[in-house]
């Protein structure tokens, strides 16, 4: 399998970001904040391509990439990558050089702004709160009733649409609000859909 140089910039991005909020990652998360930040990316008005890898919902409902699995090993084998404890891992000297190389690349400028809105939200969110409150958006939701591998973010699927019906309400409350970059619309978004659980358990 061809290795996406997205998925591996995307990797080490995300690593870099959670190490300084969590001290370490794992693999799950960095798939995780993955999914996140495609998400913000298509909230902007990018089309699902623009994020040049895809996501299936693995069956414990969680969202997984084959690319970002295929950069994981790669920088995990060339040493990018170092295991702290059982499951947990950080970037070595040589990935942490890596990132900053790849950063000053015109190719992945135009990510950044959707890693960063991602990896920031931590130091407003729990990680737990963020991770349970997007396994509640549209499409993840929806793809909890399979117990198979399913194809997420499907721009014909009713989910989908229903996702995007969520970024214009989103974007309709933010109109008046004055921000600089995506914080602020994850956050917001992040705290409604675990509202949204929150009055359908009172239910």
């Amino acid at each position: 399998m061809d290795r996406k140089p997205e998925a591996i910039f995307d990797t080490l991005y995300i690593g870099s970001k959670l190490e300084s909020k969590l001290d370490d990652f794992s693999h799950p998360e960095i798939q995780f904040f993955a999914y996140l930040s495609c998400l913000l990316s298509l909230y902007s008005g990018n089309p699902l391509s623009f994020w040049e890898y895809s996501f299936v919902k693995t069956q414990l409902g969680s969202p997984y990439s084959v690319d970002i699995n295929a950069a994981w090993n790669f920088l995990k084998s060339k040493a990018s990558v170092e295991q702290t404890t059982e499951g947990y891992s950080k970037l070595s000297e040589k990935g942490r050089a890596e990132i900053d190389f790849y950063i000053t690349l015109h190719a992945f400028k135009q990510r950044v702004q959707y890693l960063d809105a991602a990896c920031k939200s931590l130091s407003l969110i729990p990680v737990g709160y963020i991770k349970k409150a997007i396994q509640n958006e549209p499409v993840l939701r929806t793809a909890r009733t399979s117990t198979s591998r399913k194809f997420l973010l499907n721009e014909s699927s009713p989910a989908t649409h229903a996702l995007y019906a969520q970024f214009g309400t989103l974007k309709e409350a933010l109109k008046e609000v004055d921000y600089n970059d995506l914080l602020i619309p994850a956050v917001v978004w992040i705290e409604a859909l675990n509202a949204k659980e929150q009055e359908q358990k009172e239910i």
